[in-house]
Formats: C-alpha cells, sequence, structure tokens
C-alpha cells in the first residue's frame, strides 16, 4: 500500500509539474516573448533564439542591444522548463557545451511560440532533414525507397544545394543526414558537408559503406566535419546481406568501414532493415554489432515502397515485430551500446516491460534511460511517428516530404525547398498539419491507450491502406487488418484522392 501511495504521489507530482510548465509557456506574455526570437538578426549573423541562447550560455561574447534583451527575458521560461523536468543548472550548462544541443534548443523554443506545448510536441524547425542528395546508387539493394541507381537529370547543383542549406539553416534545422541513393558518389559531398558544418548544423551521413573500407577515404570525411555515419549490414551472414544489396563483397567492405569509422572521434551507427531474410539474425547480429564498437544499432522498420514493392511478401508479421522489439529493448541493459527501432511499437513495448528500477523510453533518435518509470508521462510529448514532426525528408531535386519512406505521390510532396518556403511549409501545410494530430487516427491507432508515444507507422499505413490516417498494419492490435492486406501497386497508389493537392497552407 505504502509503495503505490508513492507511486500515485509521484504520477501527480510530474503531472502538475508538466502542467505547470504547460501554464507558462502557453501564457500570452511568454508567447509574446518567443515570438521576438524568430527573425533573423544581420548584426549577429544568426536568428533571434539562437544568438539569444548563446549570450545565456556565455558561447557568445556580446551581440547587439535586442538579441541581449531577448536573452535575458529567455532564461525565466528555460529556467522554469529545468524545474519542471528535473535537470540542474549543471546538468543544463553540461548540455549546452555542445553547440548542436543549442540548436536543439532553440528550436523547442521555437516550438513552443509556434504550436504551444501539446502532445505530441512540435519543434520549431524539423530536428534533422534527411536528404537523399542524389539517386546514383553502386548497389541495387531489394528494398530501396529510393528506386536508386543511376543520377537523375534534375538533381541540385553545387550551387542550388547551398541555397537549400542556408534556407535549413535560417529555419533551425537541428541535423541534417545526407543519404540517396548512395550519398559518397555525388561529387563535392565531402564539401557539402563542410558547408553543413560551417553553418553550425549537426552533419551525418548514412552510406552502405562500400568506397568507405578505405581508411584514408574515411578520414577524409571525418576531415570535412562528418560527426555521424549510419551504414547498413543487413544480416549476420554475408551471403544474407550481399544477396540483399545486389553486390558481391558488401557485407565484407561494410564492416570494414565500421571498423575504420569505430577508429575515428565520430558517432557511428549500424542500420539493419529487418524483414523475413534475416530477423532470424537479429539476436547474434545485435552481439556482434556491440563486439565492432558501434554506438548505436537501428532496426529500421521495412515499408514496401519503391524497390521494397516487389518484395512486399518479406514484411514480416506483427507478431514477428512485437517479439523483436522486445529483444531490442532487453538488450539496451546489457551494455553500452543502444538498439533503436523506426517502429512506433517500440514505445509501446517497452512500456509494457518497464520495472521499477531503471526506465528507458524508445525514440527514433535515442533511448534515454531514467530512474523514475514516471518520467514516461514525458514520452507522450517525444515519442510516436515523427514523420513531418521531428523530421522530414528531401530529394535530389529539393521536393519535400513528410519522411523517406512516403510514397513520392503528388499526393504526398510537399513542396519544393528552391521554390516555396520552408518555414511556411513547416507551419502550416495541411497534410503536416494532419499527421501532428493523434485525433484523426483510426480505428485501433486512434483508441489506443498508447497513441501518444506510439500511434503506429504513417508510412506503412498509407502504403498498405491507401491513408495516412489507417491503422498501422506492422501492429499485433491490427492483426486483423495484416491478415487482410494485399500490398497496393503504384496505379492504386495514383488513384488516391489527392486531398492535400493545392491545398493553400492557412
Amino acid at each position: 500500500m505504502e509503495n503505490c501511495a508513492k507511486e500515485k504521489k509521484s504520477d501527480m507530482d510530474i503531472g502538475d509539474m508538466i502542467r505547470s510548465f504547460e501554464a507558462v509557456a502557453n501564457n500570452p506574455f511568454s508567447k509574446f516573448i518567443i515570438s521576438r526570437t524568430f527573425d533573423y538578426c544581420e548584426k549577429d549573423h544568426g536568428n533571434r533564439l539562437e544568438v539569444g541562447l548563446e549570450l545565456l550560455f556565455n558561447k557568445r561574447k556580446t551581440a547587439c542591444i535586442r538579441c541581449k534583451g531577448l536573452s535575458k527575458m529567455l532564461s525565466f521560461i528555460i529556467n522554469k522548463g529545468v524545474k519542471t523536468f528535473g535537470v540542474t543548472d549543471d546538468d543544463l550548462k553540461e548540455l549546452m557545451e555542445d553547440p548542436y544541443w543549442i540548436k536543439g534548443l532553440s528550436s523547442v523554443i521555437k516550438g513552443i511560440g509556434e504550436f504551444g506545448v501539446k502532445k505530441p510536441f512540435v519543434p520549431g524547425a524539423p530536428f534533422q532533414v534527411v536528404w537523399n542528395i542524389t539517386k546514383s546508387c553502386n548497389m541495387n539493394c531489394a528494398h530501396c525507397y529510393e528506386n536508386a541507381g543511376k543520377k537523375a537529370d534534375d538533381e541540385l547543383n553545387s550551387e542550388q544545394i547551398k541555397q537549400c542549406l542556408e534556407t535549413l539553416s535560417r529555419s533551425g534545422v537541428t541535423s541534417i543526414a545526407f543519404s540517396g541513393g548512395e550519398p559518397t558518389t555525388k561529387p563535392n559531398i565531402r564539401n557539402h558537408i563542410k558547408d553543413v558544418a560551417d553553418l553550425g548544423i549537426y552533419p551525418a551521413m548514412a552510406t552502405n559503406g562500400y568506397s568507405l573500407s578505405n581508411k584514408k577515404l574515411c578520414d577524409k570525411y571525418v576531415d570535412s566535419g562528418l560527426q555521424f555515419v549510419q551504414i547498413s549490414l543487413d544480416g549476420l551472414n554475408p551471403e544474407t546481406h550481399d544477396k540483399f544489396r545486389g553486390i558481391d563483397g558488401a557485407w565484407e567492405r561494410a564492416v570494414q568501414a565500421i571498423k575504420n569509422f569505430v577508429e575515428e572521434d565520430i558517432f557511428v551507427e549500424v542500420s539493419t532493415t529487418v524483414t523475413q531474410h534475416n530477423i532470424d539474425e537479429i539476436p547474434s547480429m545485435i552481439n556482434f554489432v556491440r563486439e565492432l564498437g558501434a554506438h548505436w544499432l537501428m532496426l529500421y522498420n521495412f515499408i514496401p515502397t519503391g524497390n521494397g514493392l516487389n518484395i512486399s511478401e518479406m514484411d514480416i508479421s506483427p507478431q514477428k515485430r512485437f517479439n523483436m522489439l522486445k529483444t531490442a529493448y532487453n538488450e539496451n541493459f546489457k551494455g553500452d551500446m543502444q538498439v533503436l527501432s523506426t517502429a512506433p511499437q517500440y514505445a509501446s513495448v517497452a512500456e509494457s516491460l518497464q520495472n521499477m528500477k531503471s526506465s528507458i523510453i524508445p525514440t527514433h533518435f535515442y533511448n534515454p534511460e531514467y530512474e523514475n518509470p514516471q518520467i514516461m508521462q514525458l514520452a507522450e510529448f517525444v515519442g510516436g511517428c515523427g514523420a513531418g514532426r521531428f523530421y522530414m525528408s528531401l530529394e535530389p531535386n529539393g521536393d519535400m516530404y513528410p519522411c523517406v519512406f512516403f510514397p513520392h505521390d503528388e499526393f504526398l510532396r510537399l513542396g519544393n525547398i528552391l521554390e516555396d518556403d520552408f518555414e511556411e511549409i513547416w507551419q502550416n501545410q495541411p497534410l503536416l498539419n494532419d499527421l501532428r494530430n493523434k485525433t484523426l487516427l483510426e480505428e485501433n491507432c486512434g483508441s489506443c491507450d498508447n497513441k501518444n508515444i506510439c500511434g503506429g507507422c504513417r508510412a506503412r499505413a498509407y502504403t498498405y491502406l491507401d491513408n495516412v490516417q489507417a491503422p498501422d498494419p506492422g501492429c499485433i492490435n491490427n492483426q486483423v487488418k495484416w491478415d487482410g492486406i494485399r500490398t497496393k501497386t503504384p496505379e492504386n497508389i495514383s488513384n488516391t484522392e489527392d486531398k492535400y493537392v493545392n491545398s493553400e497552407c492557412k
């Protein structure tokens, strides 16, 4: 009885604290202060919010009078947030030693000003933009969502790419991850990585690792400013990986690339797309990747789009996905390497398995661990599918989509970064607003108690059921949907009602 009372008290305390912070952050005065920080300061060469935070955390010695004044006013809101979520002043100062954390905090504060404190939380700019910088690729992967192979005729040139990077920087994007295709085949890719780093944005790259088995080439990428590398490895068995990637020797080169980057002072993630062809290897593969010294292993949720339409029968069942995620969650307590997944159900699985000694809240970006399991309430703000909320994708020609795993239908195209106002799209585009609204979720996903920490994969729902708000057939709660599913063809996709096409942002 005493323990139950303590749990209820703890639950009540954090609920009260969150409501207290909401009251401060959502009041008109706070919103007025925050709104005054959105514009770009030509004198200080940065948006006022970031300049103010740099002053606050002693990363900048001087600034214009207006930025100085805004910095002092921001400190009130930040101090309230620090107390609300149990972060000490010393912890905050330590985090802010990393300039990318300042950029991330800036996006959080901007999000409070633009969208308020709500579930799910929407930052003022994407935390990450995944940029498929080219369609060129040196492999022929069975699951490729991009249908990569040859360079597209309409890919942006270097000057256009710089223009896009400037737009993303001014908007407050925290991280840019170059992908493809294979980004290492893009001319001047290292220059683009350097440009990202010079703008104060966190530079990342997702690669098949084939050319990066060359250690000297890895050194050049690190010298260009690369901070994070994701290398694909789709099996413990070389034959499994090579068959999936369509090229002999791919596994050996990918493993060597992982080893090369582990020796460097950057963050290394190994990614695996989980399908029927490799799911039995996942437990052993977790141990193998841990022994390689990688920081993270990301288990990707297979979405049958692009080339993946041709192997839709390789998708795993909801029960297999659930069991795989349980295995992944428990592996997080066995060493320093984190095991993550893009499957939103990961948070629901974790919630059902957590114990009173420790708690991990899986998200798309990391698995924070807390001593107090009641902190799970915070997952309702940050958890679940992040498409069009925490991240978005760019195509080689500058077209924008909520997520790389959405098919390239006009229905899902948000605009073009060179032709349209990026911030206007982020704030008001109708499809993005609908993806962020969990009350629109249908059937089991809409009525599920875990919809705020999960909500299902919207790309999977659309790919299988022609509806971004449909229940995710990859969840065990939607087994009936899974049993009755057939993979749609490109013709089916193109006939979907274009609800959002030509809609004006309001």
